[in-house]
């Protein structure tokens, strides 16, 4: 049984296993990748053919590189009682097991427990640490305590007490490690002996760490990973710094473009206004117009009238020539004649000086009206250059839009190009083994 447990448990009992120095199958003299990862597609299938390129006969399907940890904390023994406590089975040959025990004394008294280590295998128990009583920790002097943990603890070469801290700060009251070797599967039993104390139960911390095993294969793999991703991270960066490039430029692309709407909205503002303001001169041209023609309506009415007056003064005057031979006998009706012939040339006279007032405002009016159309012909060109203006500016912002739009679409490419990179680096990363050095 003594040969098996040295075939078992090589490291426990000082046998060493010879090692080779594992070099890098895939590097080249000059330390430079004779792949490189950049020349692959950047689809799933080229991250397949990287990835196998970097594994070769190591792949890393069914390989955890994960580490085990089995911890827990106030285990209770009862006062004259013993506790055996199995923990899962350690499956892998080559796996390192390392251990801390800490046995709590929340009232510095000085306690002890009896405290072993075993490990199953075929149906047998093997002690890995033979049993020996275990100090709980005195935070106020550790020197001391270390003398008496050593007088109180059976351990192997690989087995100390009041080691280094554990991740709780905490000194244990023993620790060791042990590895594998041509057993597995195996499971470890932790052994805890409190039946010498009749009044007093105890309580521990442990903490048992599986550590899978490495071989020459993964190493290789490993180098070849890391050889590998200082290329694939390059071309990361170089993507990032395209895509920065790009969005410089599709952000100076939207400041153009809001600058662009900014004018054009403002285009469009001034020739709603112009329009308005071309609407109120027709309107106002209209008006006077209509204005005109109601003067011009006036004025004929007016010479209408003064017709009528001429014909009516005509036959006064051949009344008054009828009348000259009946002078005598007609004198007193020919001087009312003649007055009221008087009044009708002064109403005839106010007449034409109202037509002609009239016929001047009417000149007035078309003068205006020319000018109103003159105006009205200059908006309109305006309005048509400030149109032109317009389609221009629509037509650029058109271009501005679809070298935007190609831009976009290139800065998706290169976004997708990045969480390529990214899935590369994550694979290749997974790859690394840092192996743990005693």
């Amino acid at each position: 049984m003594a040969k098996q447990f040295v075939k078992w448990y090589p490291d426990l009992l000082g046998e060493k296993v010879q090692s080779n120095e594992v070099t890098m199958a895939n590097e080249s003299d000059d330390g430079s990748p004779i792949v490189d990862p950049l020349s692959y597609p950047r689809t799933e299938d080229g991250l397949k053919a990287l990835l196998n390129e970097i594994d070769q006969d190591c792949k890393l399907e069914g390989y955890s590189q994960a580490q085990l940890t089995y911890q827990a904390k106030d285990v209770h023994i009862k006062a004259g009682k013993k506790l055996d406590i199995p923990l899962p089975p350690v499956e892998q040959n080559g796996s390192k097991v390392e251990w801390t025990v800490t046995l709590v004394d929340d009232h510095s008294e000085g306690l002890d427990l009896e405290f072993g280590l075993a490990v199953i295998v075929d149906g047998e128990e093997v002690m890995v640490r033979e049993m020996g009583r275990i100090l709980s920790p005195i935070k106020d002097s550790k020197e001391d305590d270390e003398g008496e943990d050593e007088e109180a603890t059976t351990a192997t070469d690989d087995v100390t007490s009041n080691g280094d801290d554990t991740e709780e700060d905490e000194t244990p009251s023993a620790k060791g490690k042990f590895t594998v070797a041509n057993s597995a599967p195996v499971t470890v039993l932790v052994k805890l002996d409190n039946s010498y104390s009749w009044f007093t139960p105890k309580k521990i911390h442990y903490s048992f760490t599986i550590i899978p095993p490495v071989d020459e294969n993964m190493i290789e793999r490993s180098n070849r990973a890391k050889n590998i991703l200082p290329r694939i991270l390059e071309g990361k960066a170089a993507v990032f710094e395209k895509r920065a490039k790009l969005k410089e430029r599709s952000d100076a692309l939207d400041r153009i473009k809001t600058e662009m709407t900014g004018k054009i909205d403002q285009l469009k503002s001034q020739l709603d206004n112009e329009k308005k303001s071309i609407e109120d001169a027709r309107k106002r041209a209209e008006e006077a117009e209509q204005e005109a023609n109601v003067k011009a309506n006036e004025i004929k009415d007016a010479l209408s009238a003064v017709k009528k007056e001429e014909e009516s003064i005509d036959s006064c005057g051949k009344q008054i020539a009828a009348l000259e031979e009946e002078c005598a006998r007609l004198k007193k009706q020919w001087e009312e004649l003649k007055i009221e012939r008087q009044v009708r040339e002064e109403e005839k006279t106010q007449l034409e000086t109202k037509a002609e007032t009239c016929r001047q405002e009417r000149v007035k009016l078309q003068e205006e009206i020319a000018q109103k159309k003159e105006e009205e012909k200059s908006k309109l060109e305006a309005l048509v250059s400030l149109e032109k203006d317009q389609n221009l500016l629509n037509d650029n912002l058109t271009d501005l839009e679809k070298e935007r739009s190609a831009r976009a679409a290139e800065e998706e490419t290169y976004t997708k190009e990045i969480s390529f990179f990214q899935k590369q680096v994550d694979a290749v990363k997974l790859r690394f083994i840092e192996p743990k050095t005693d």
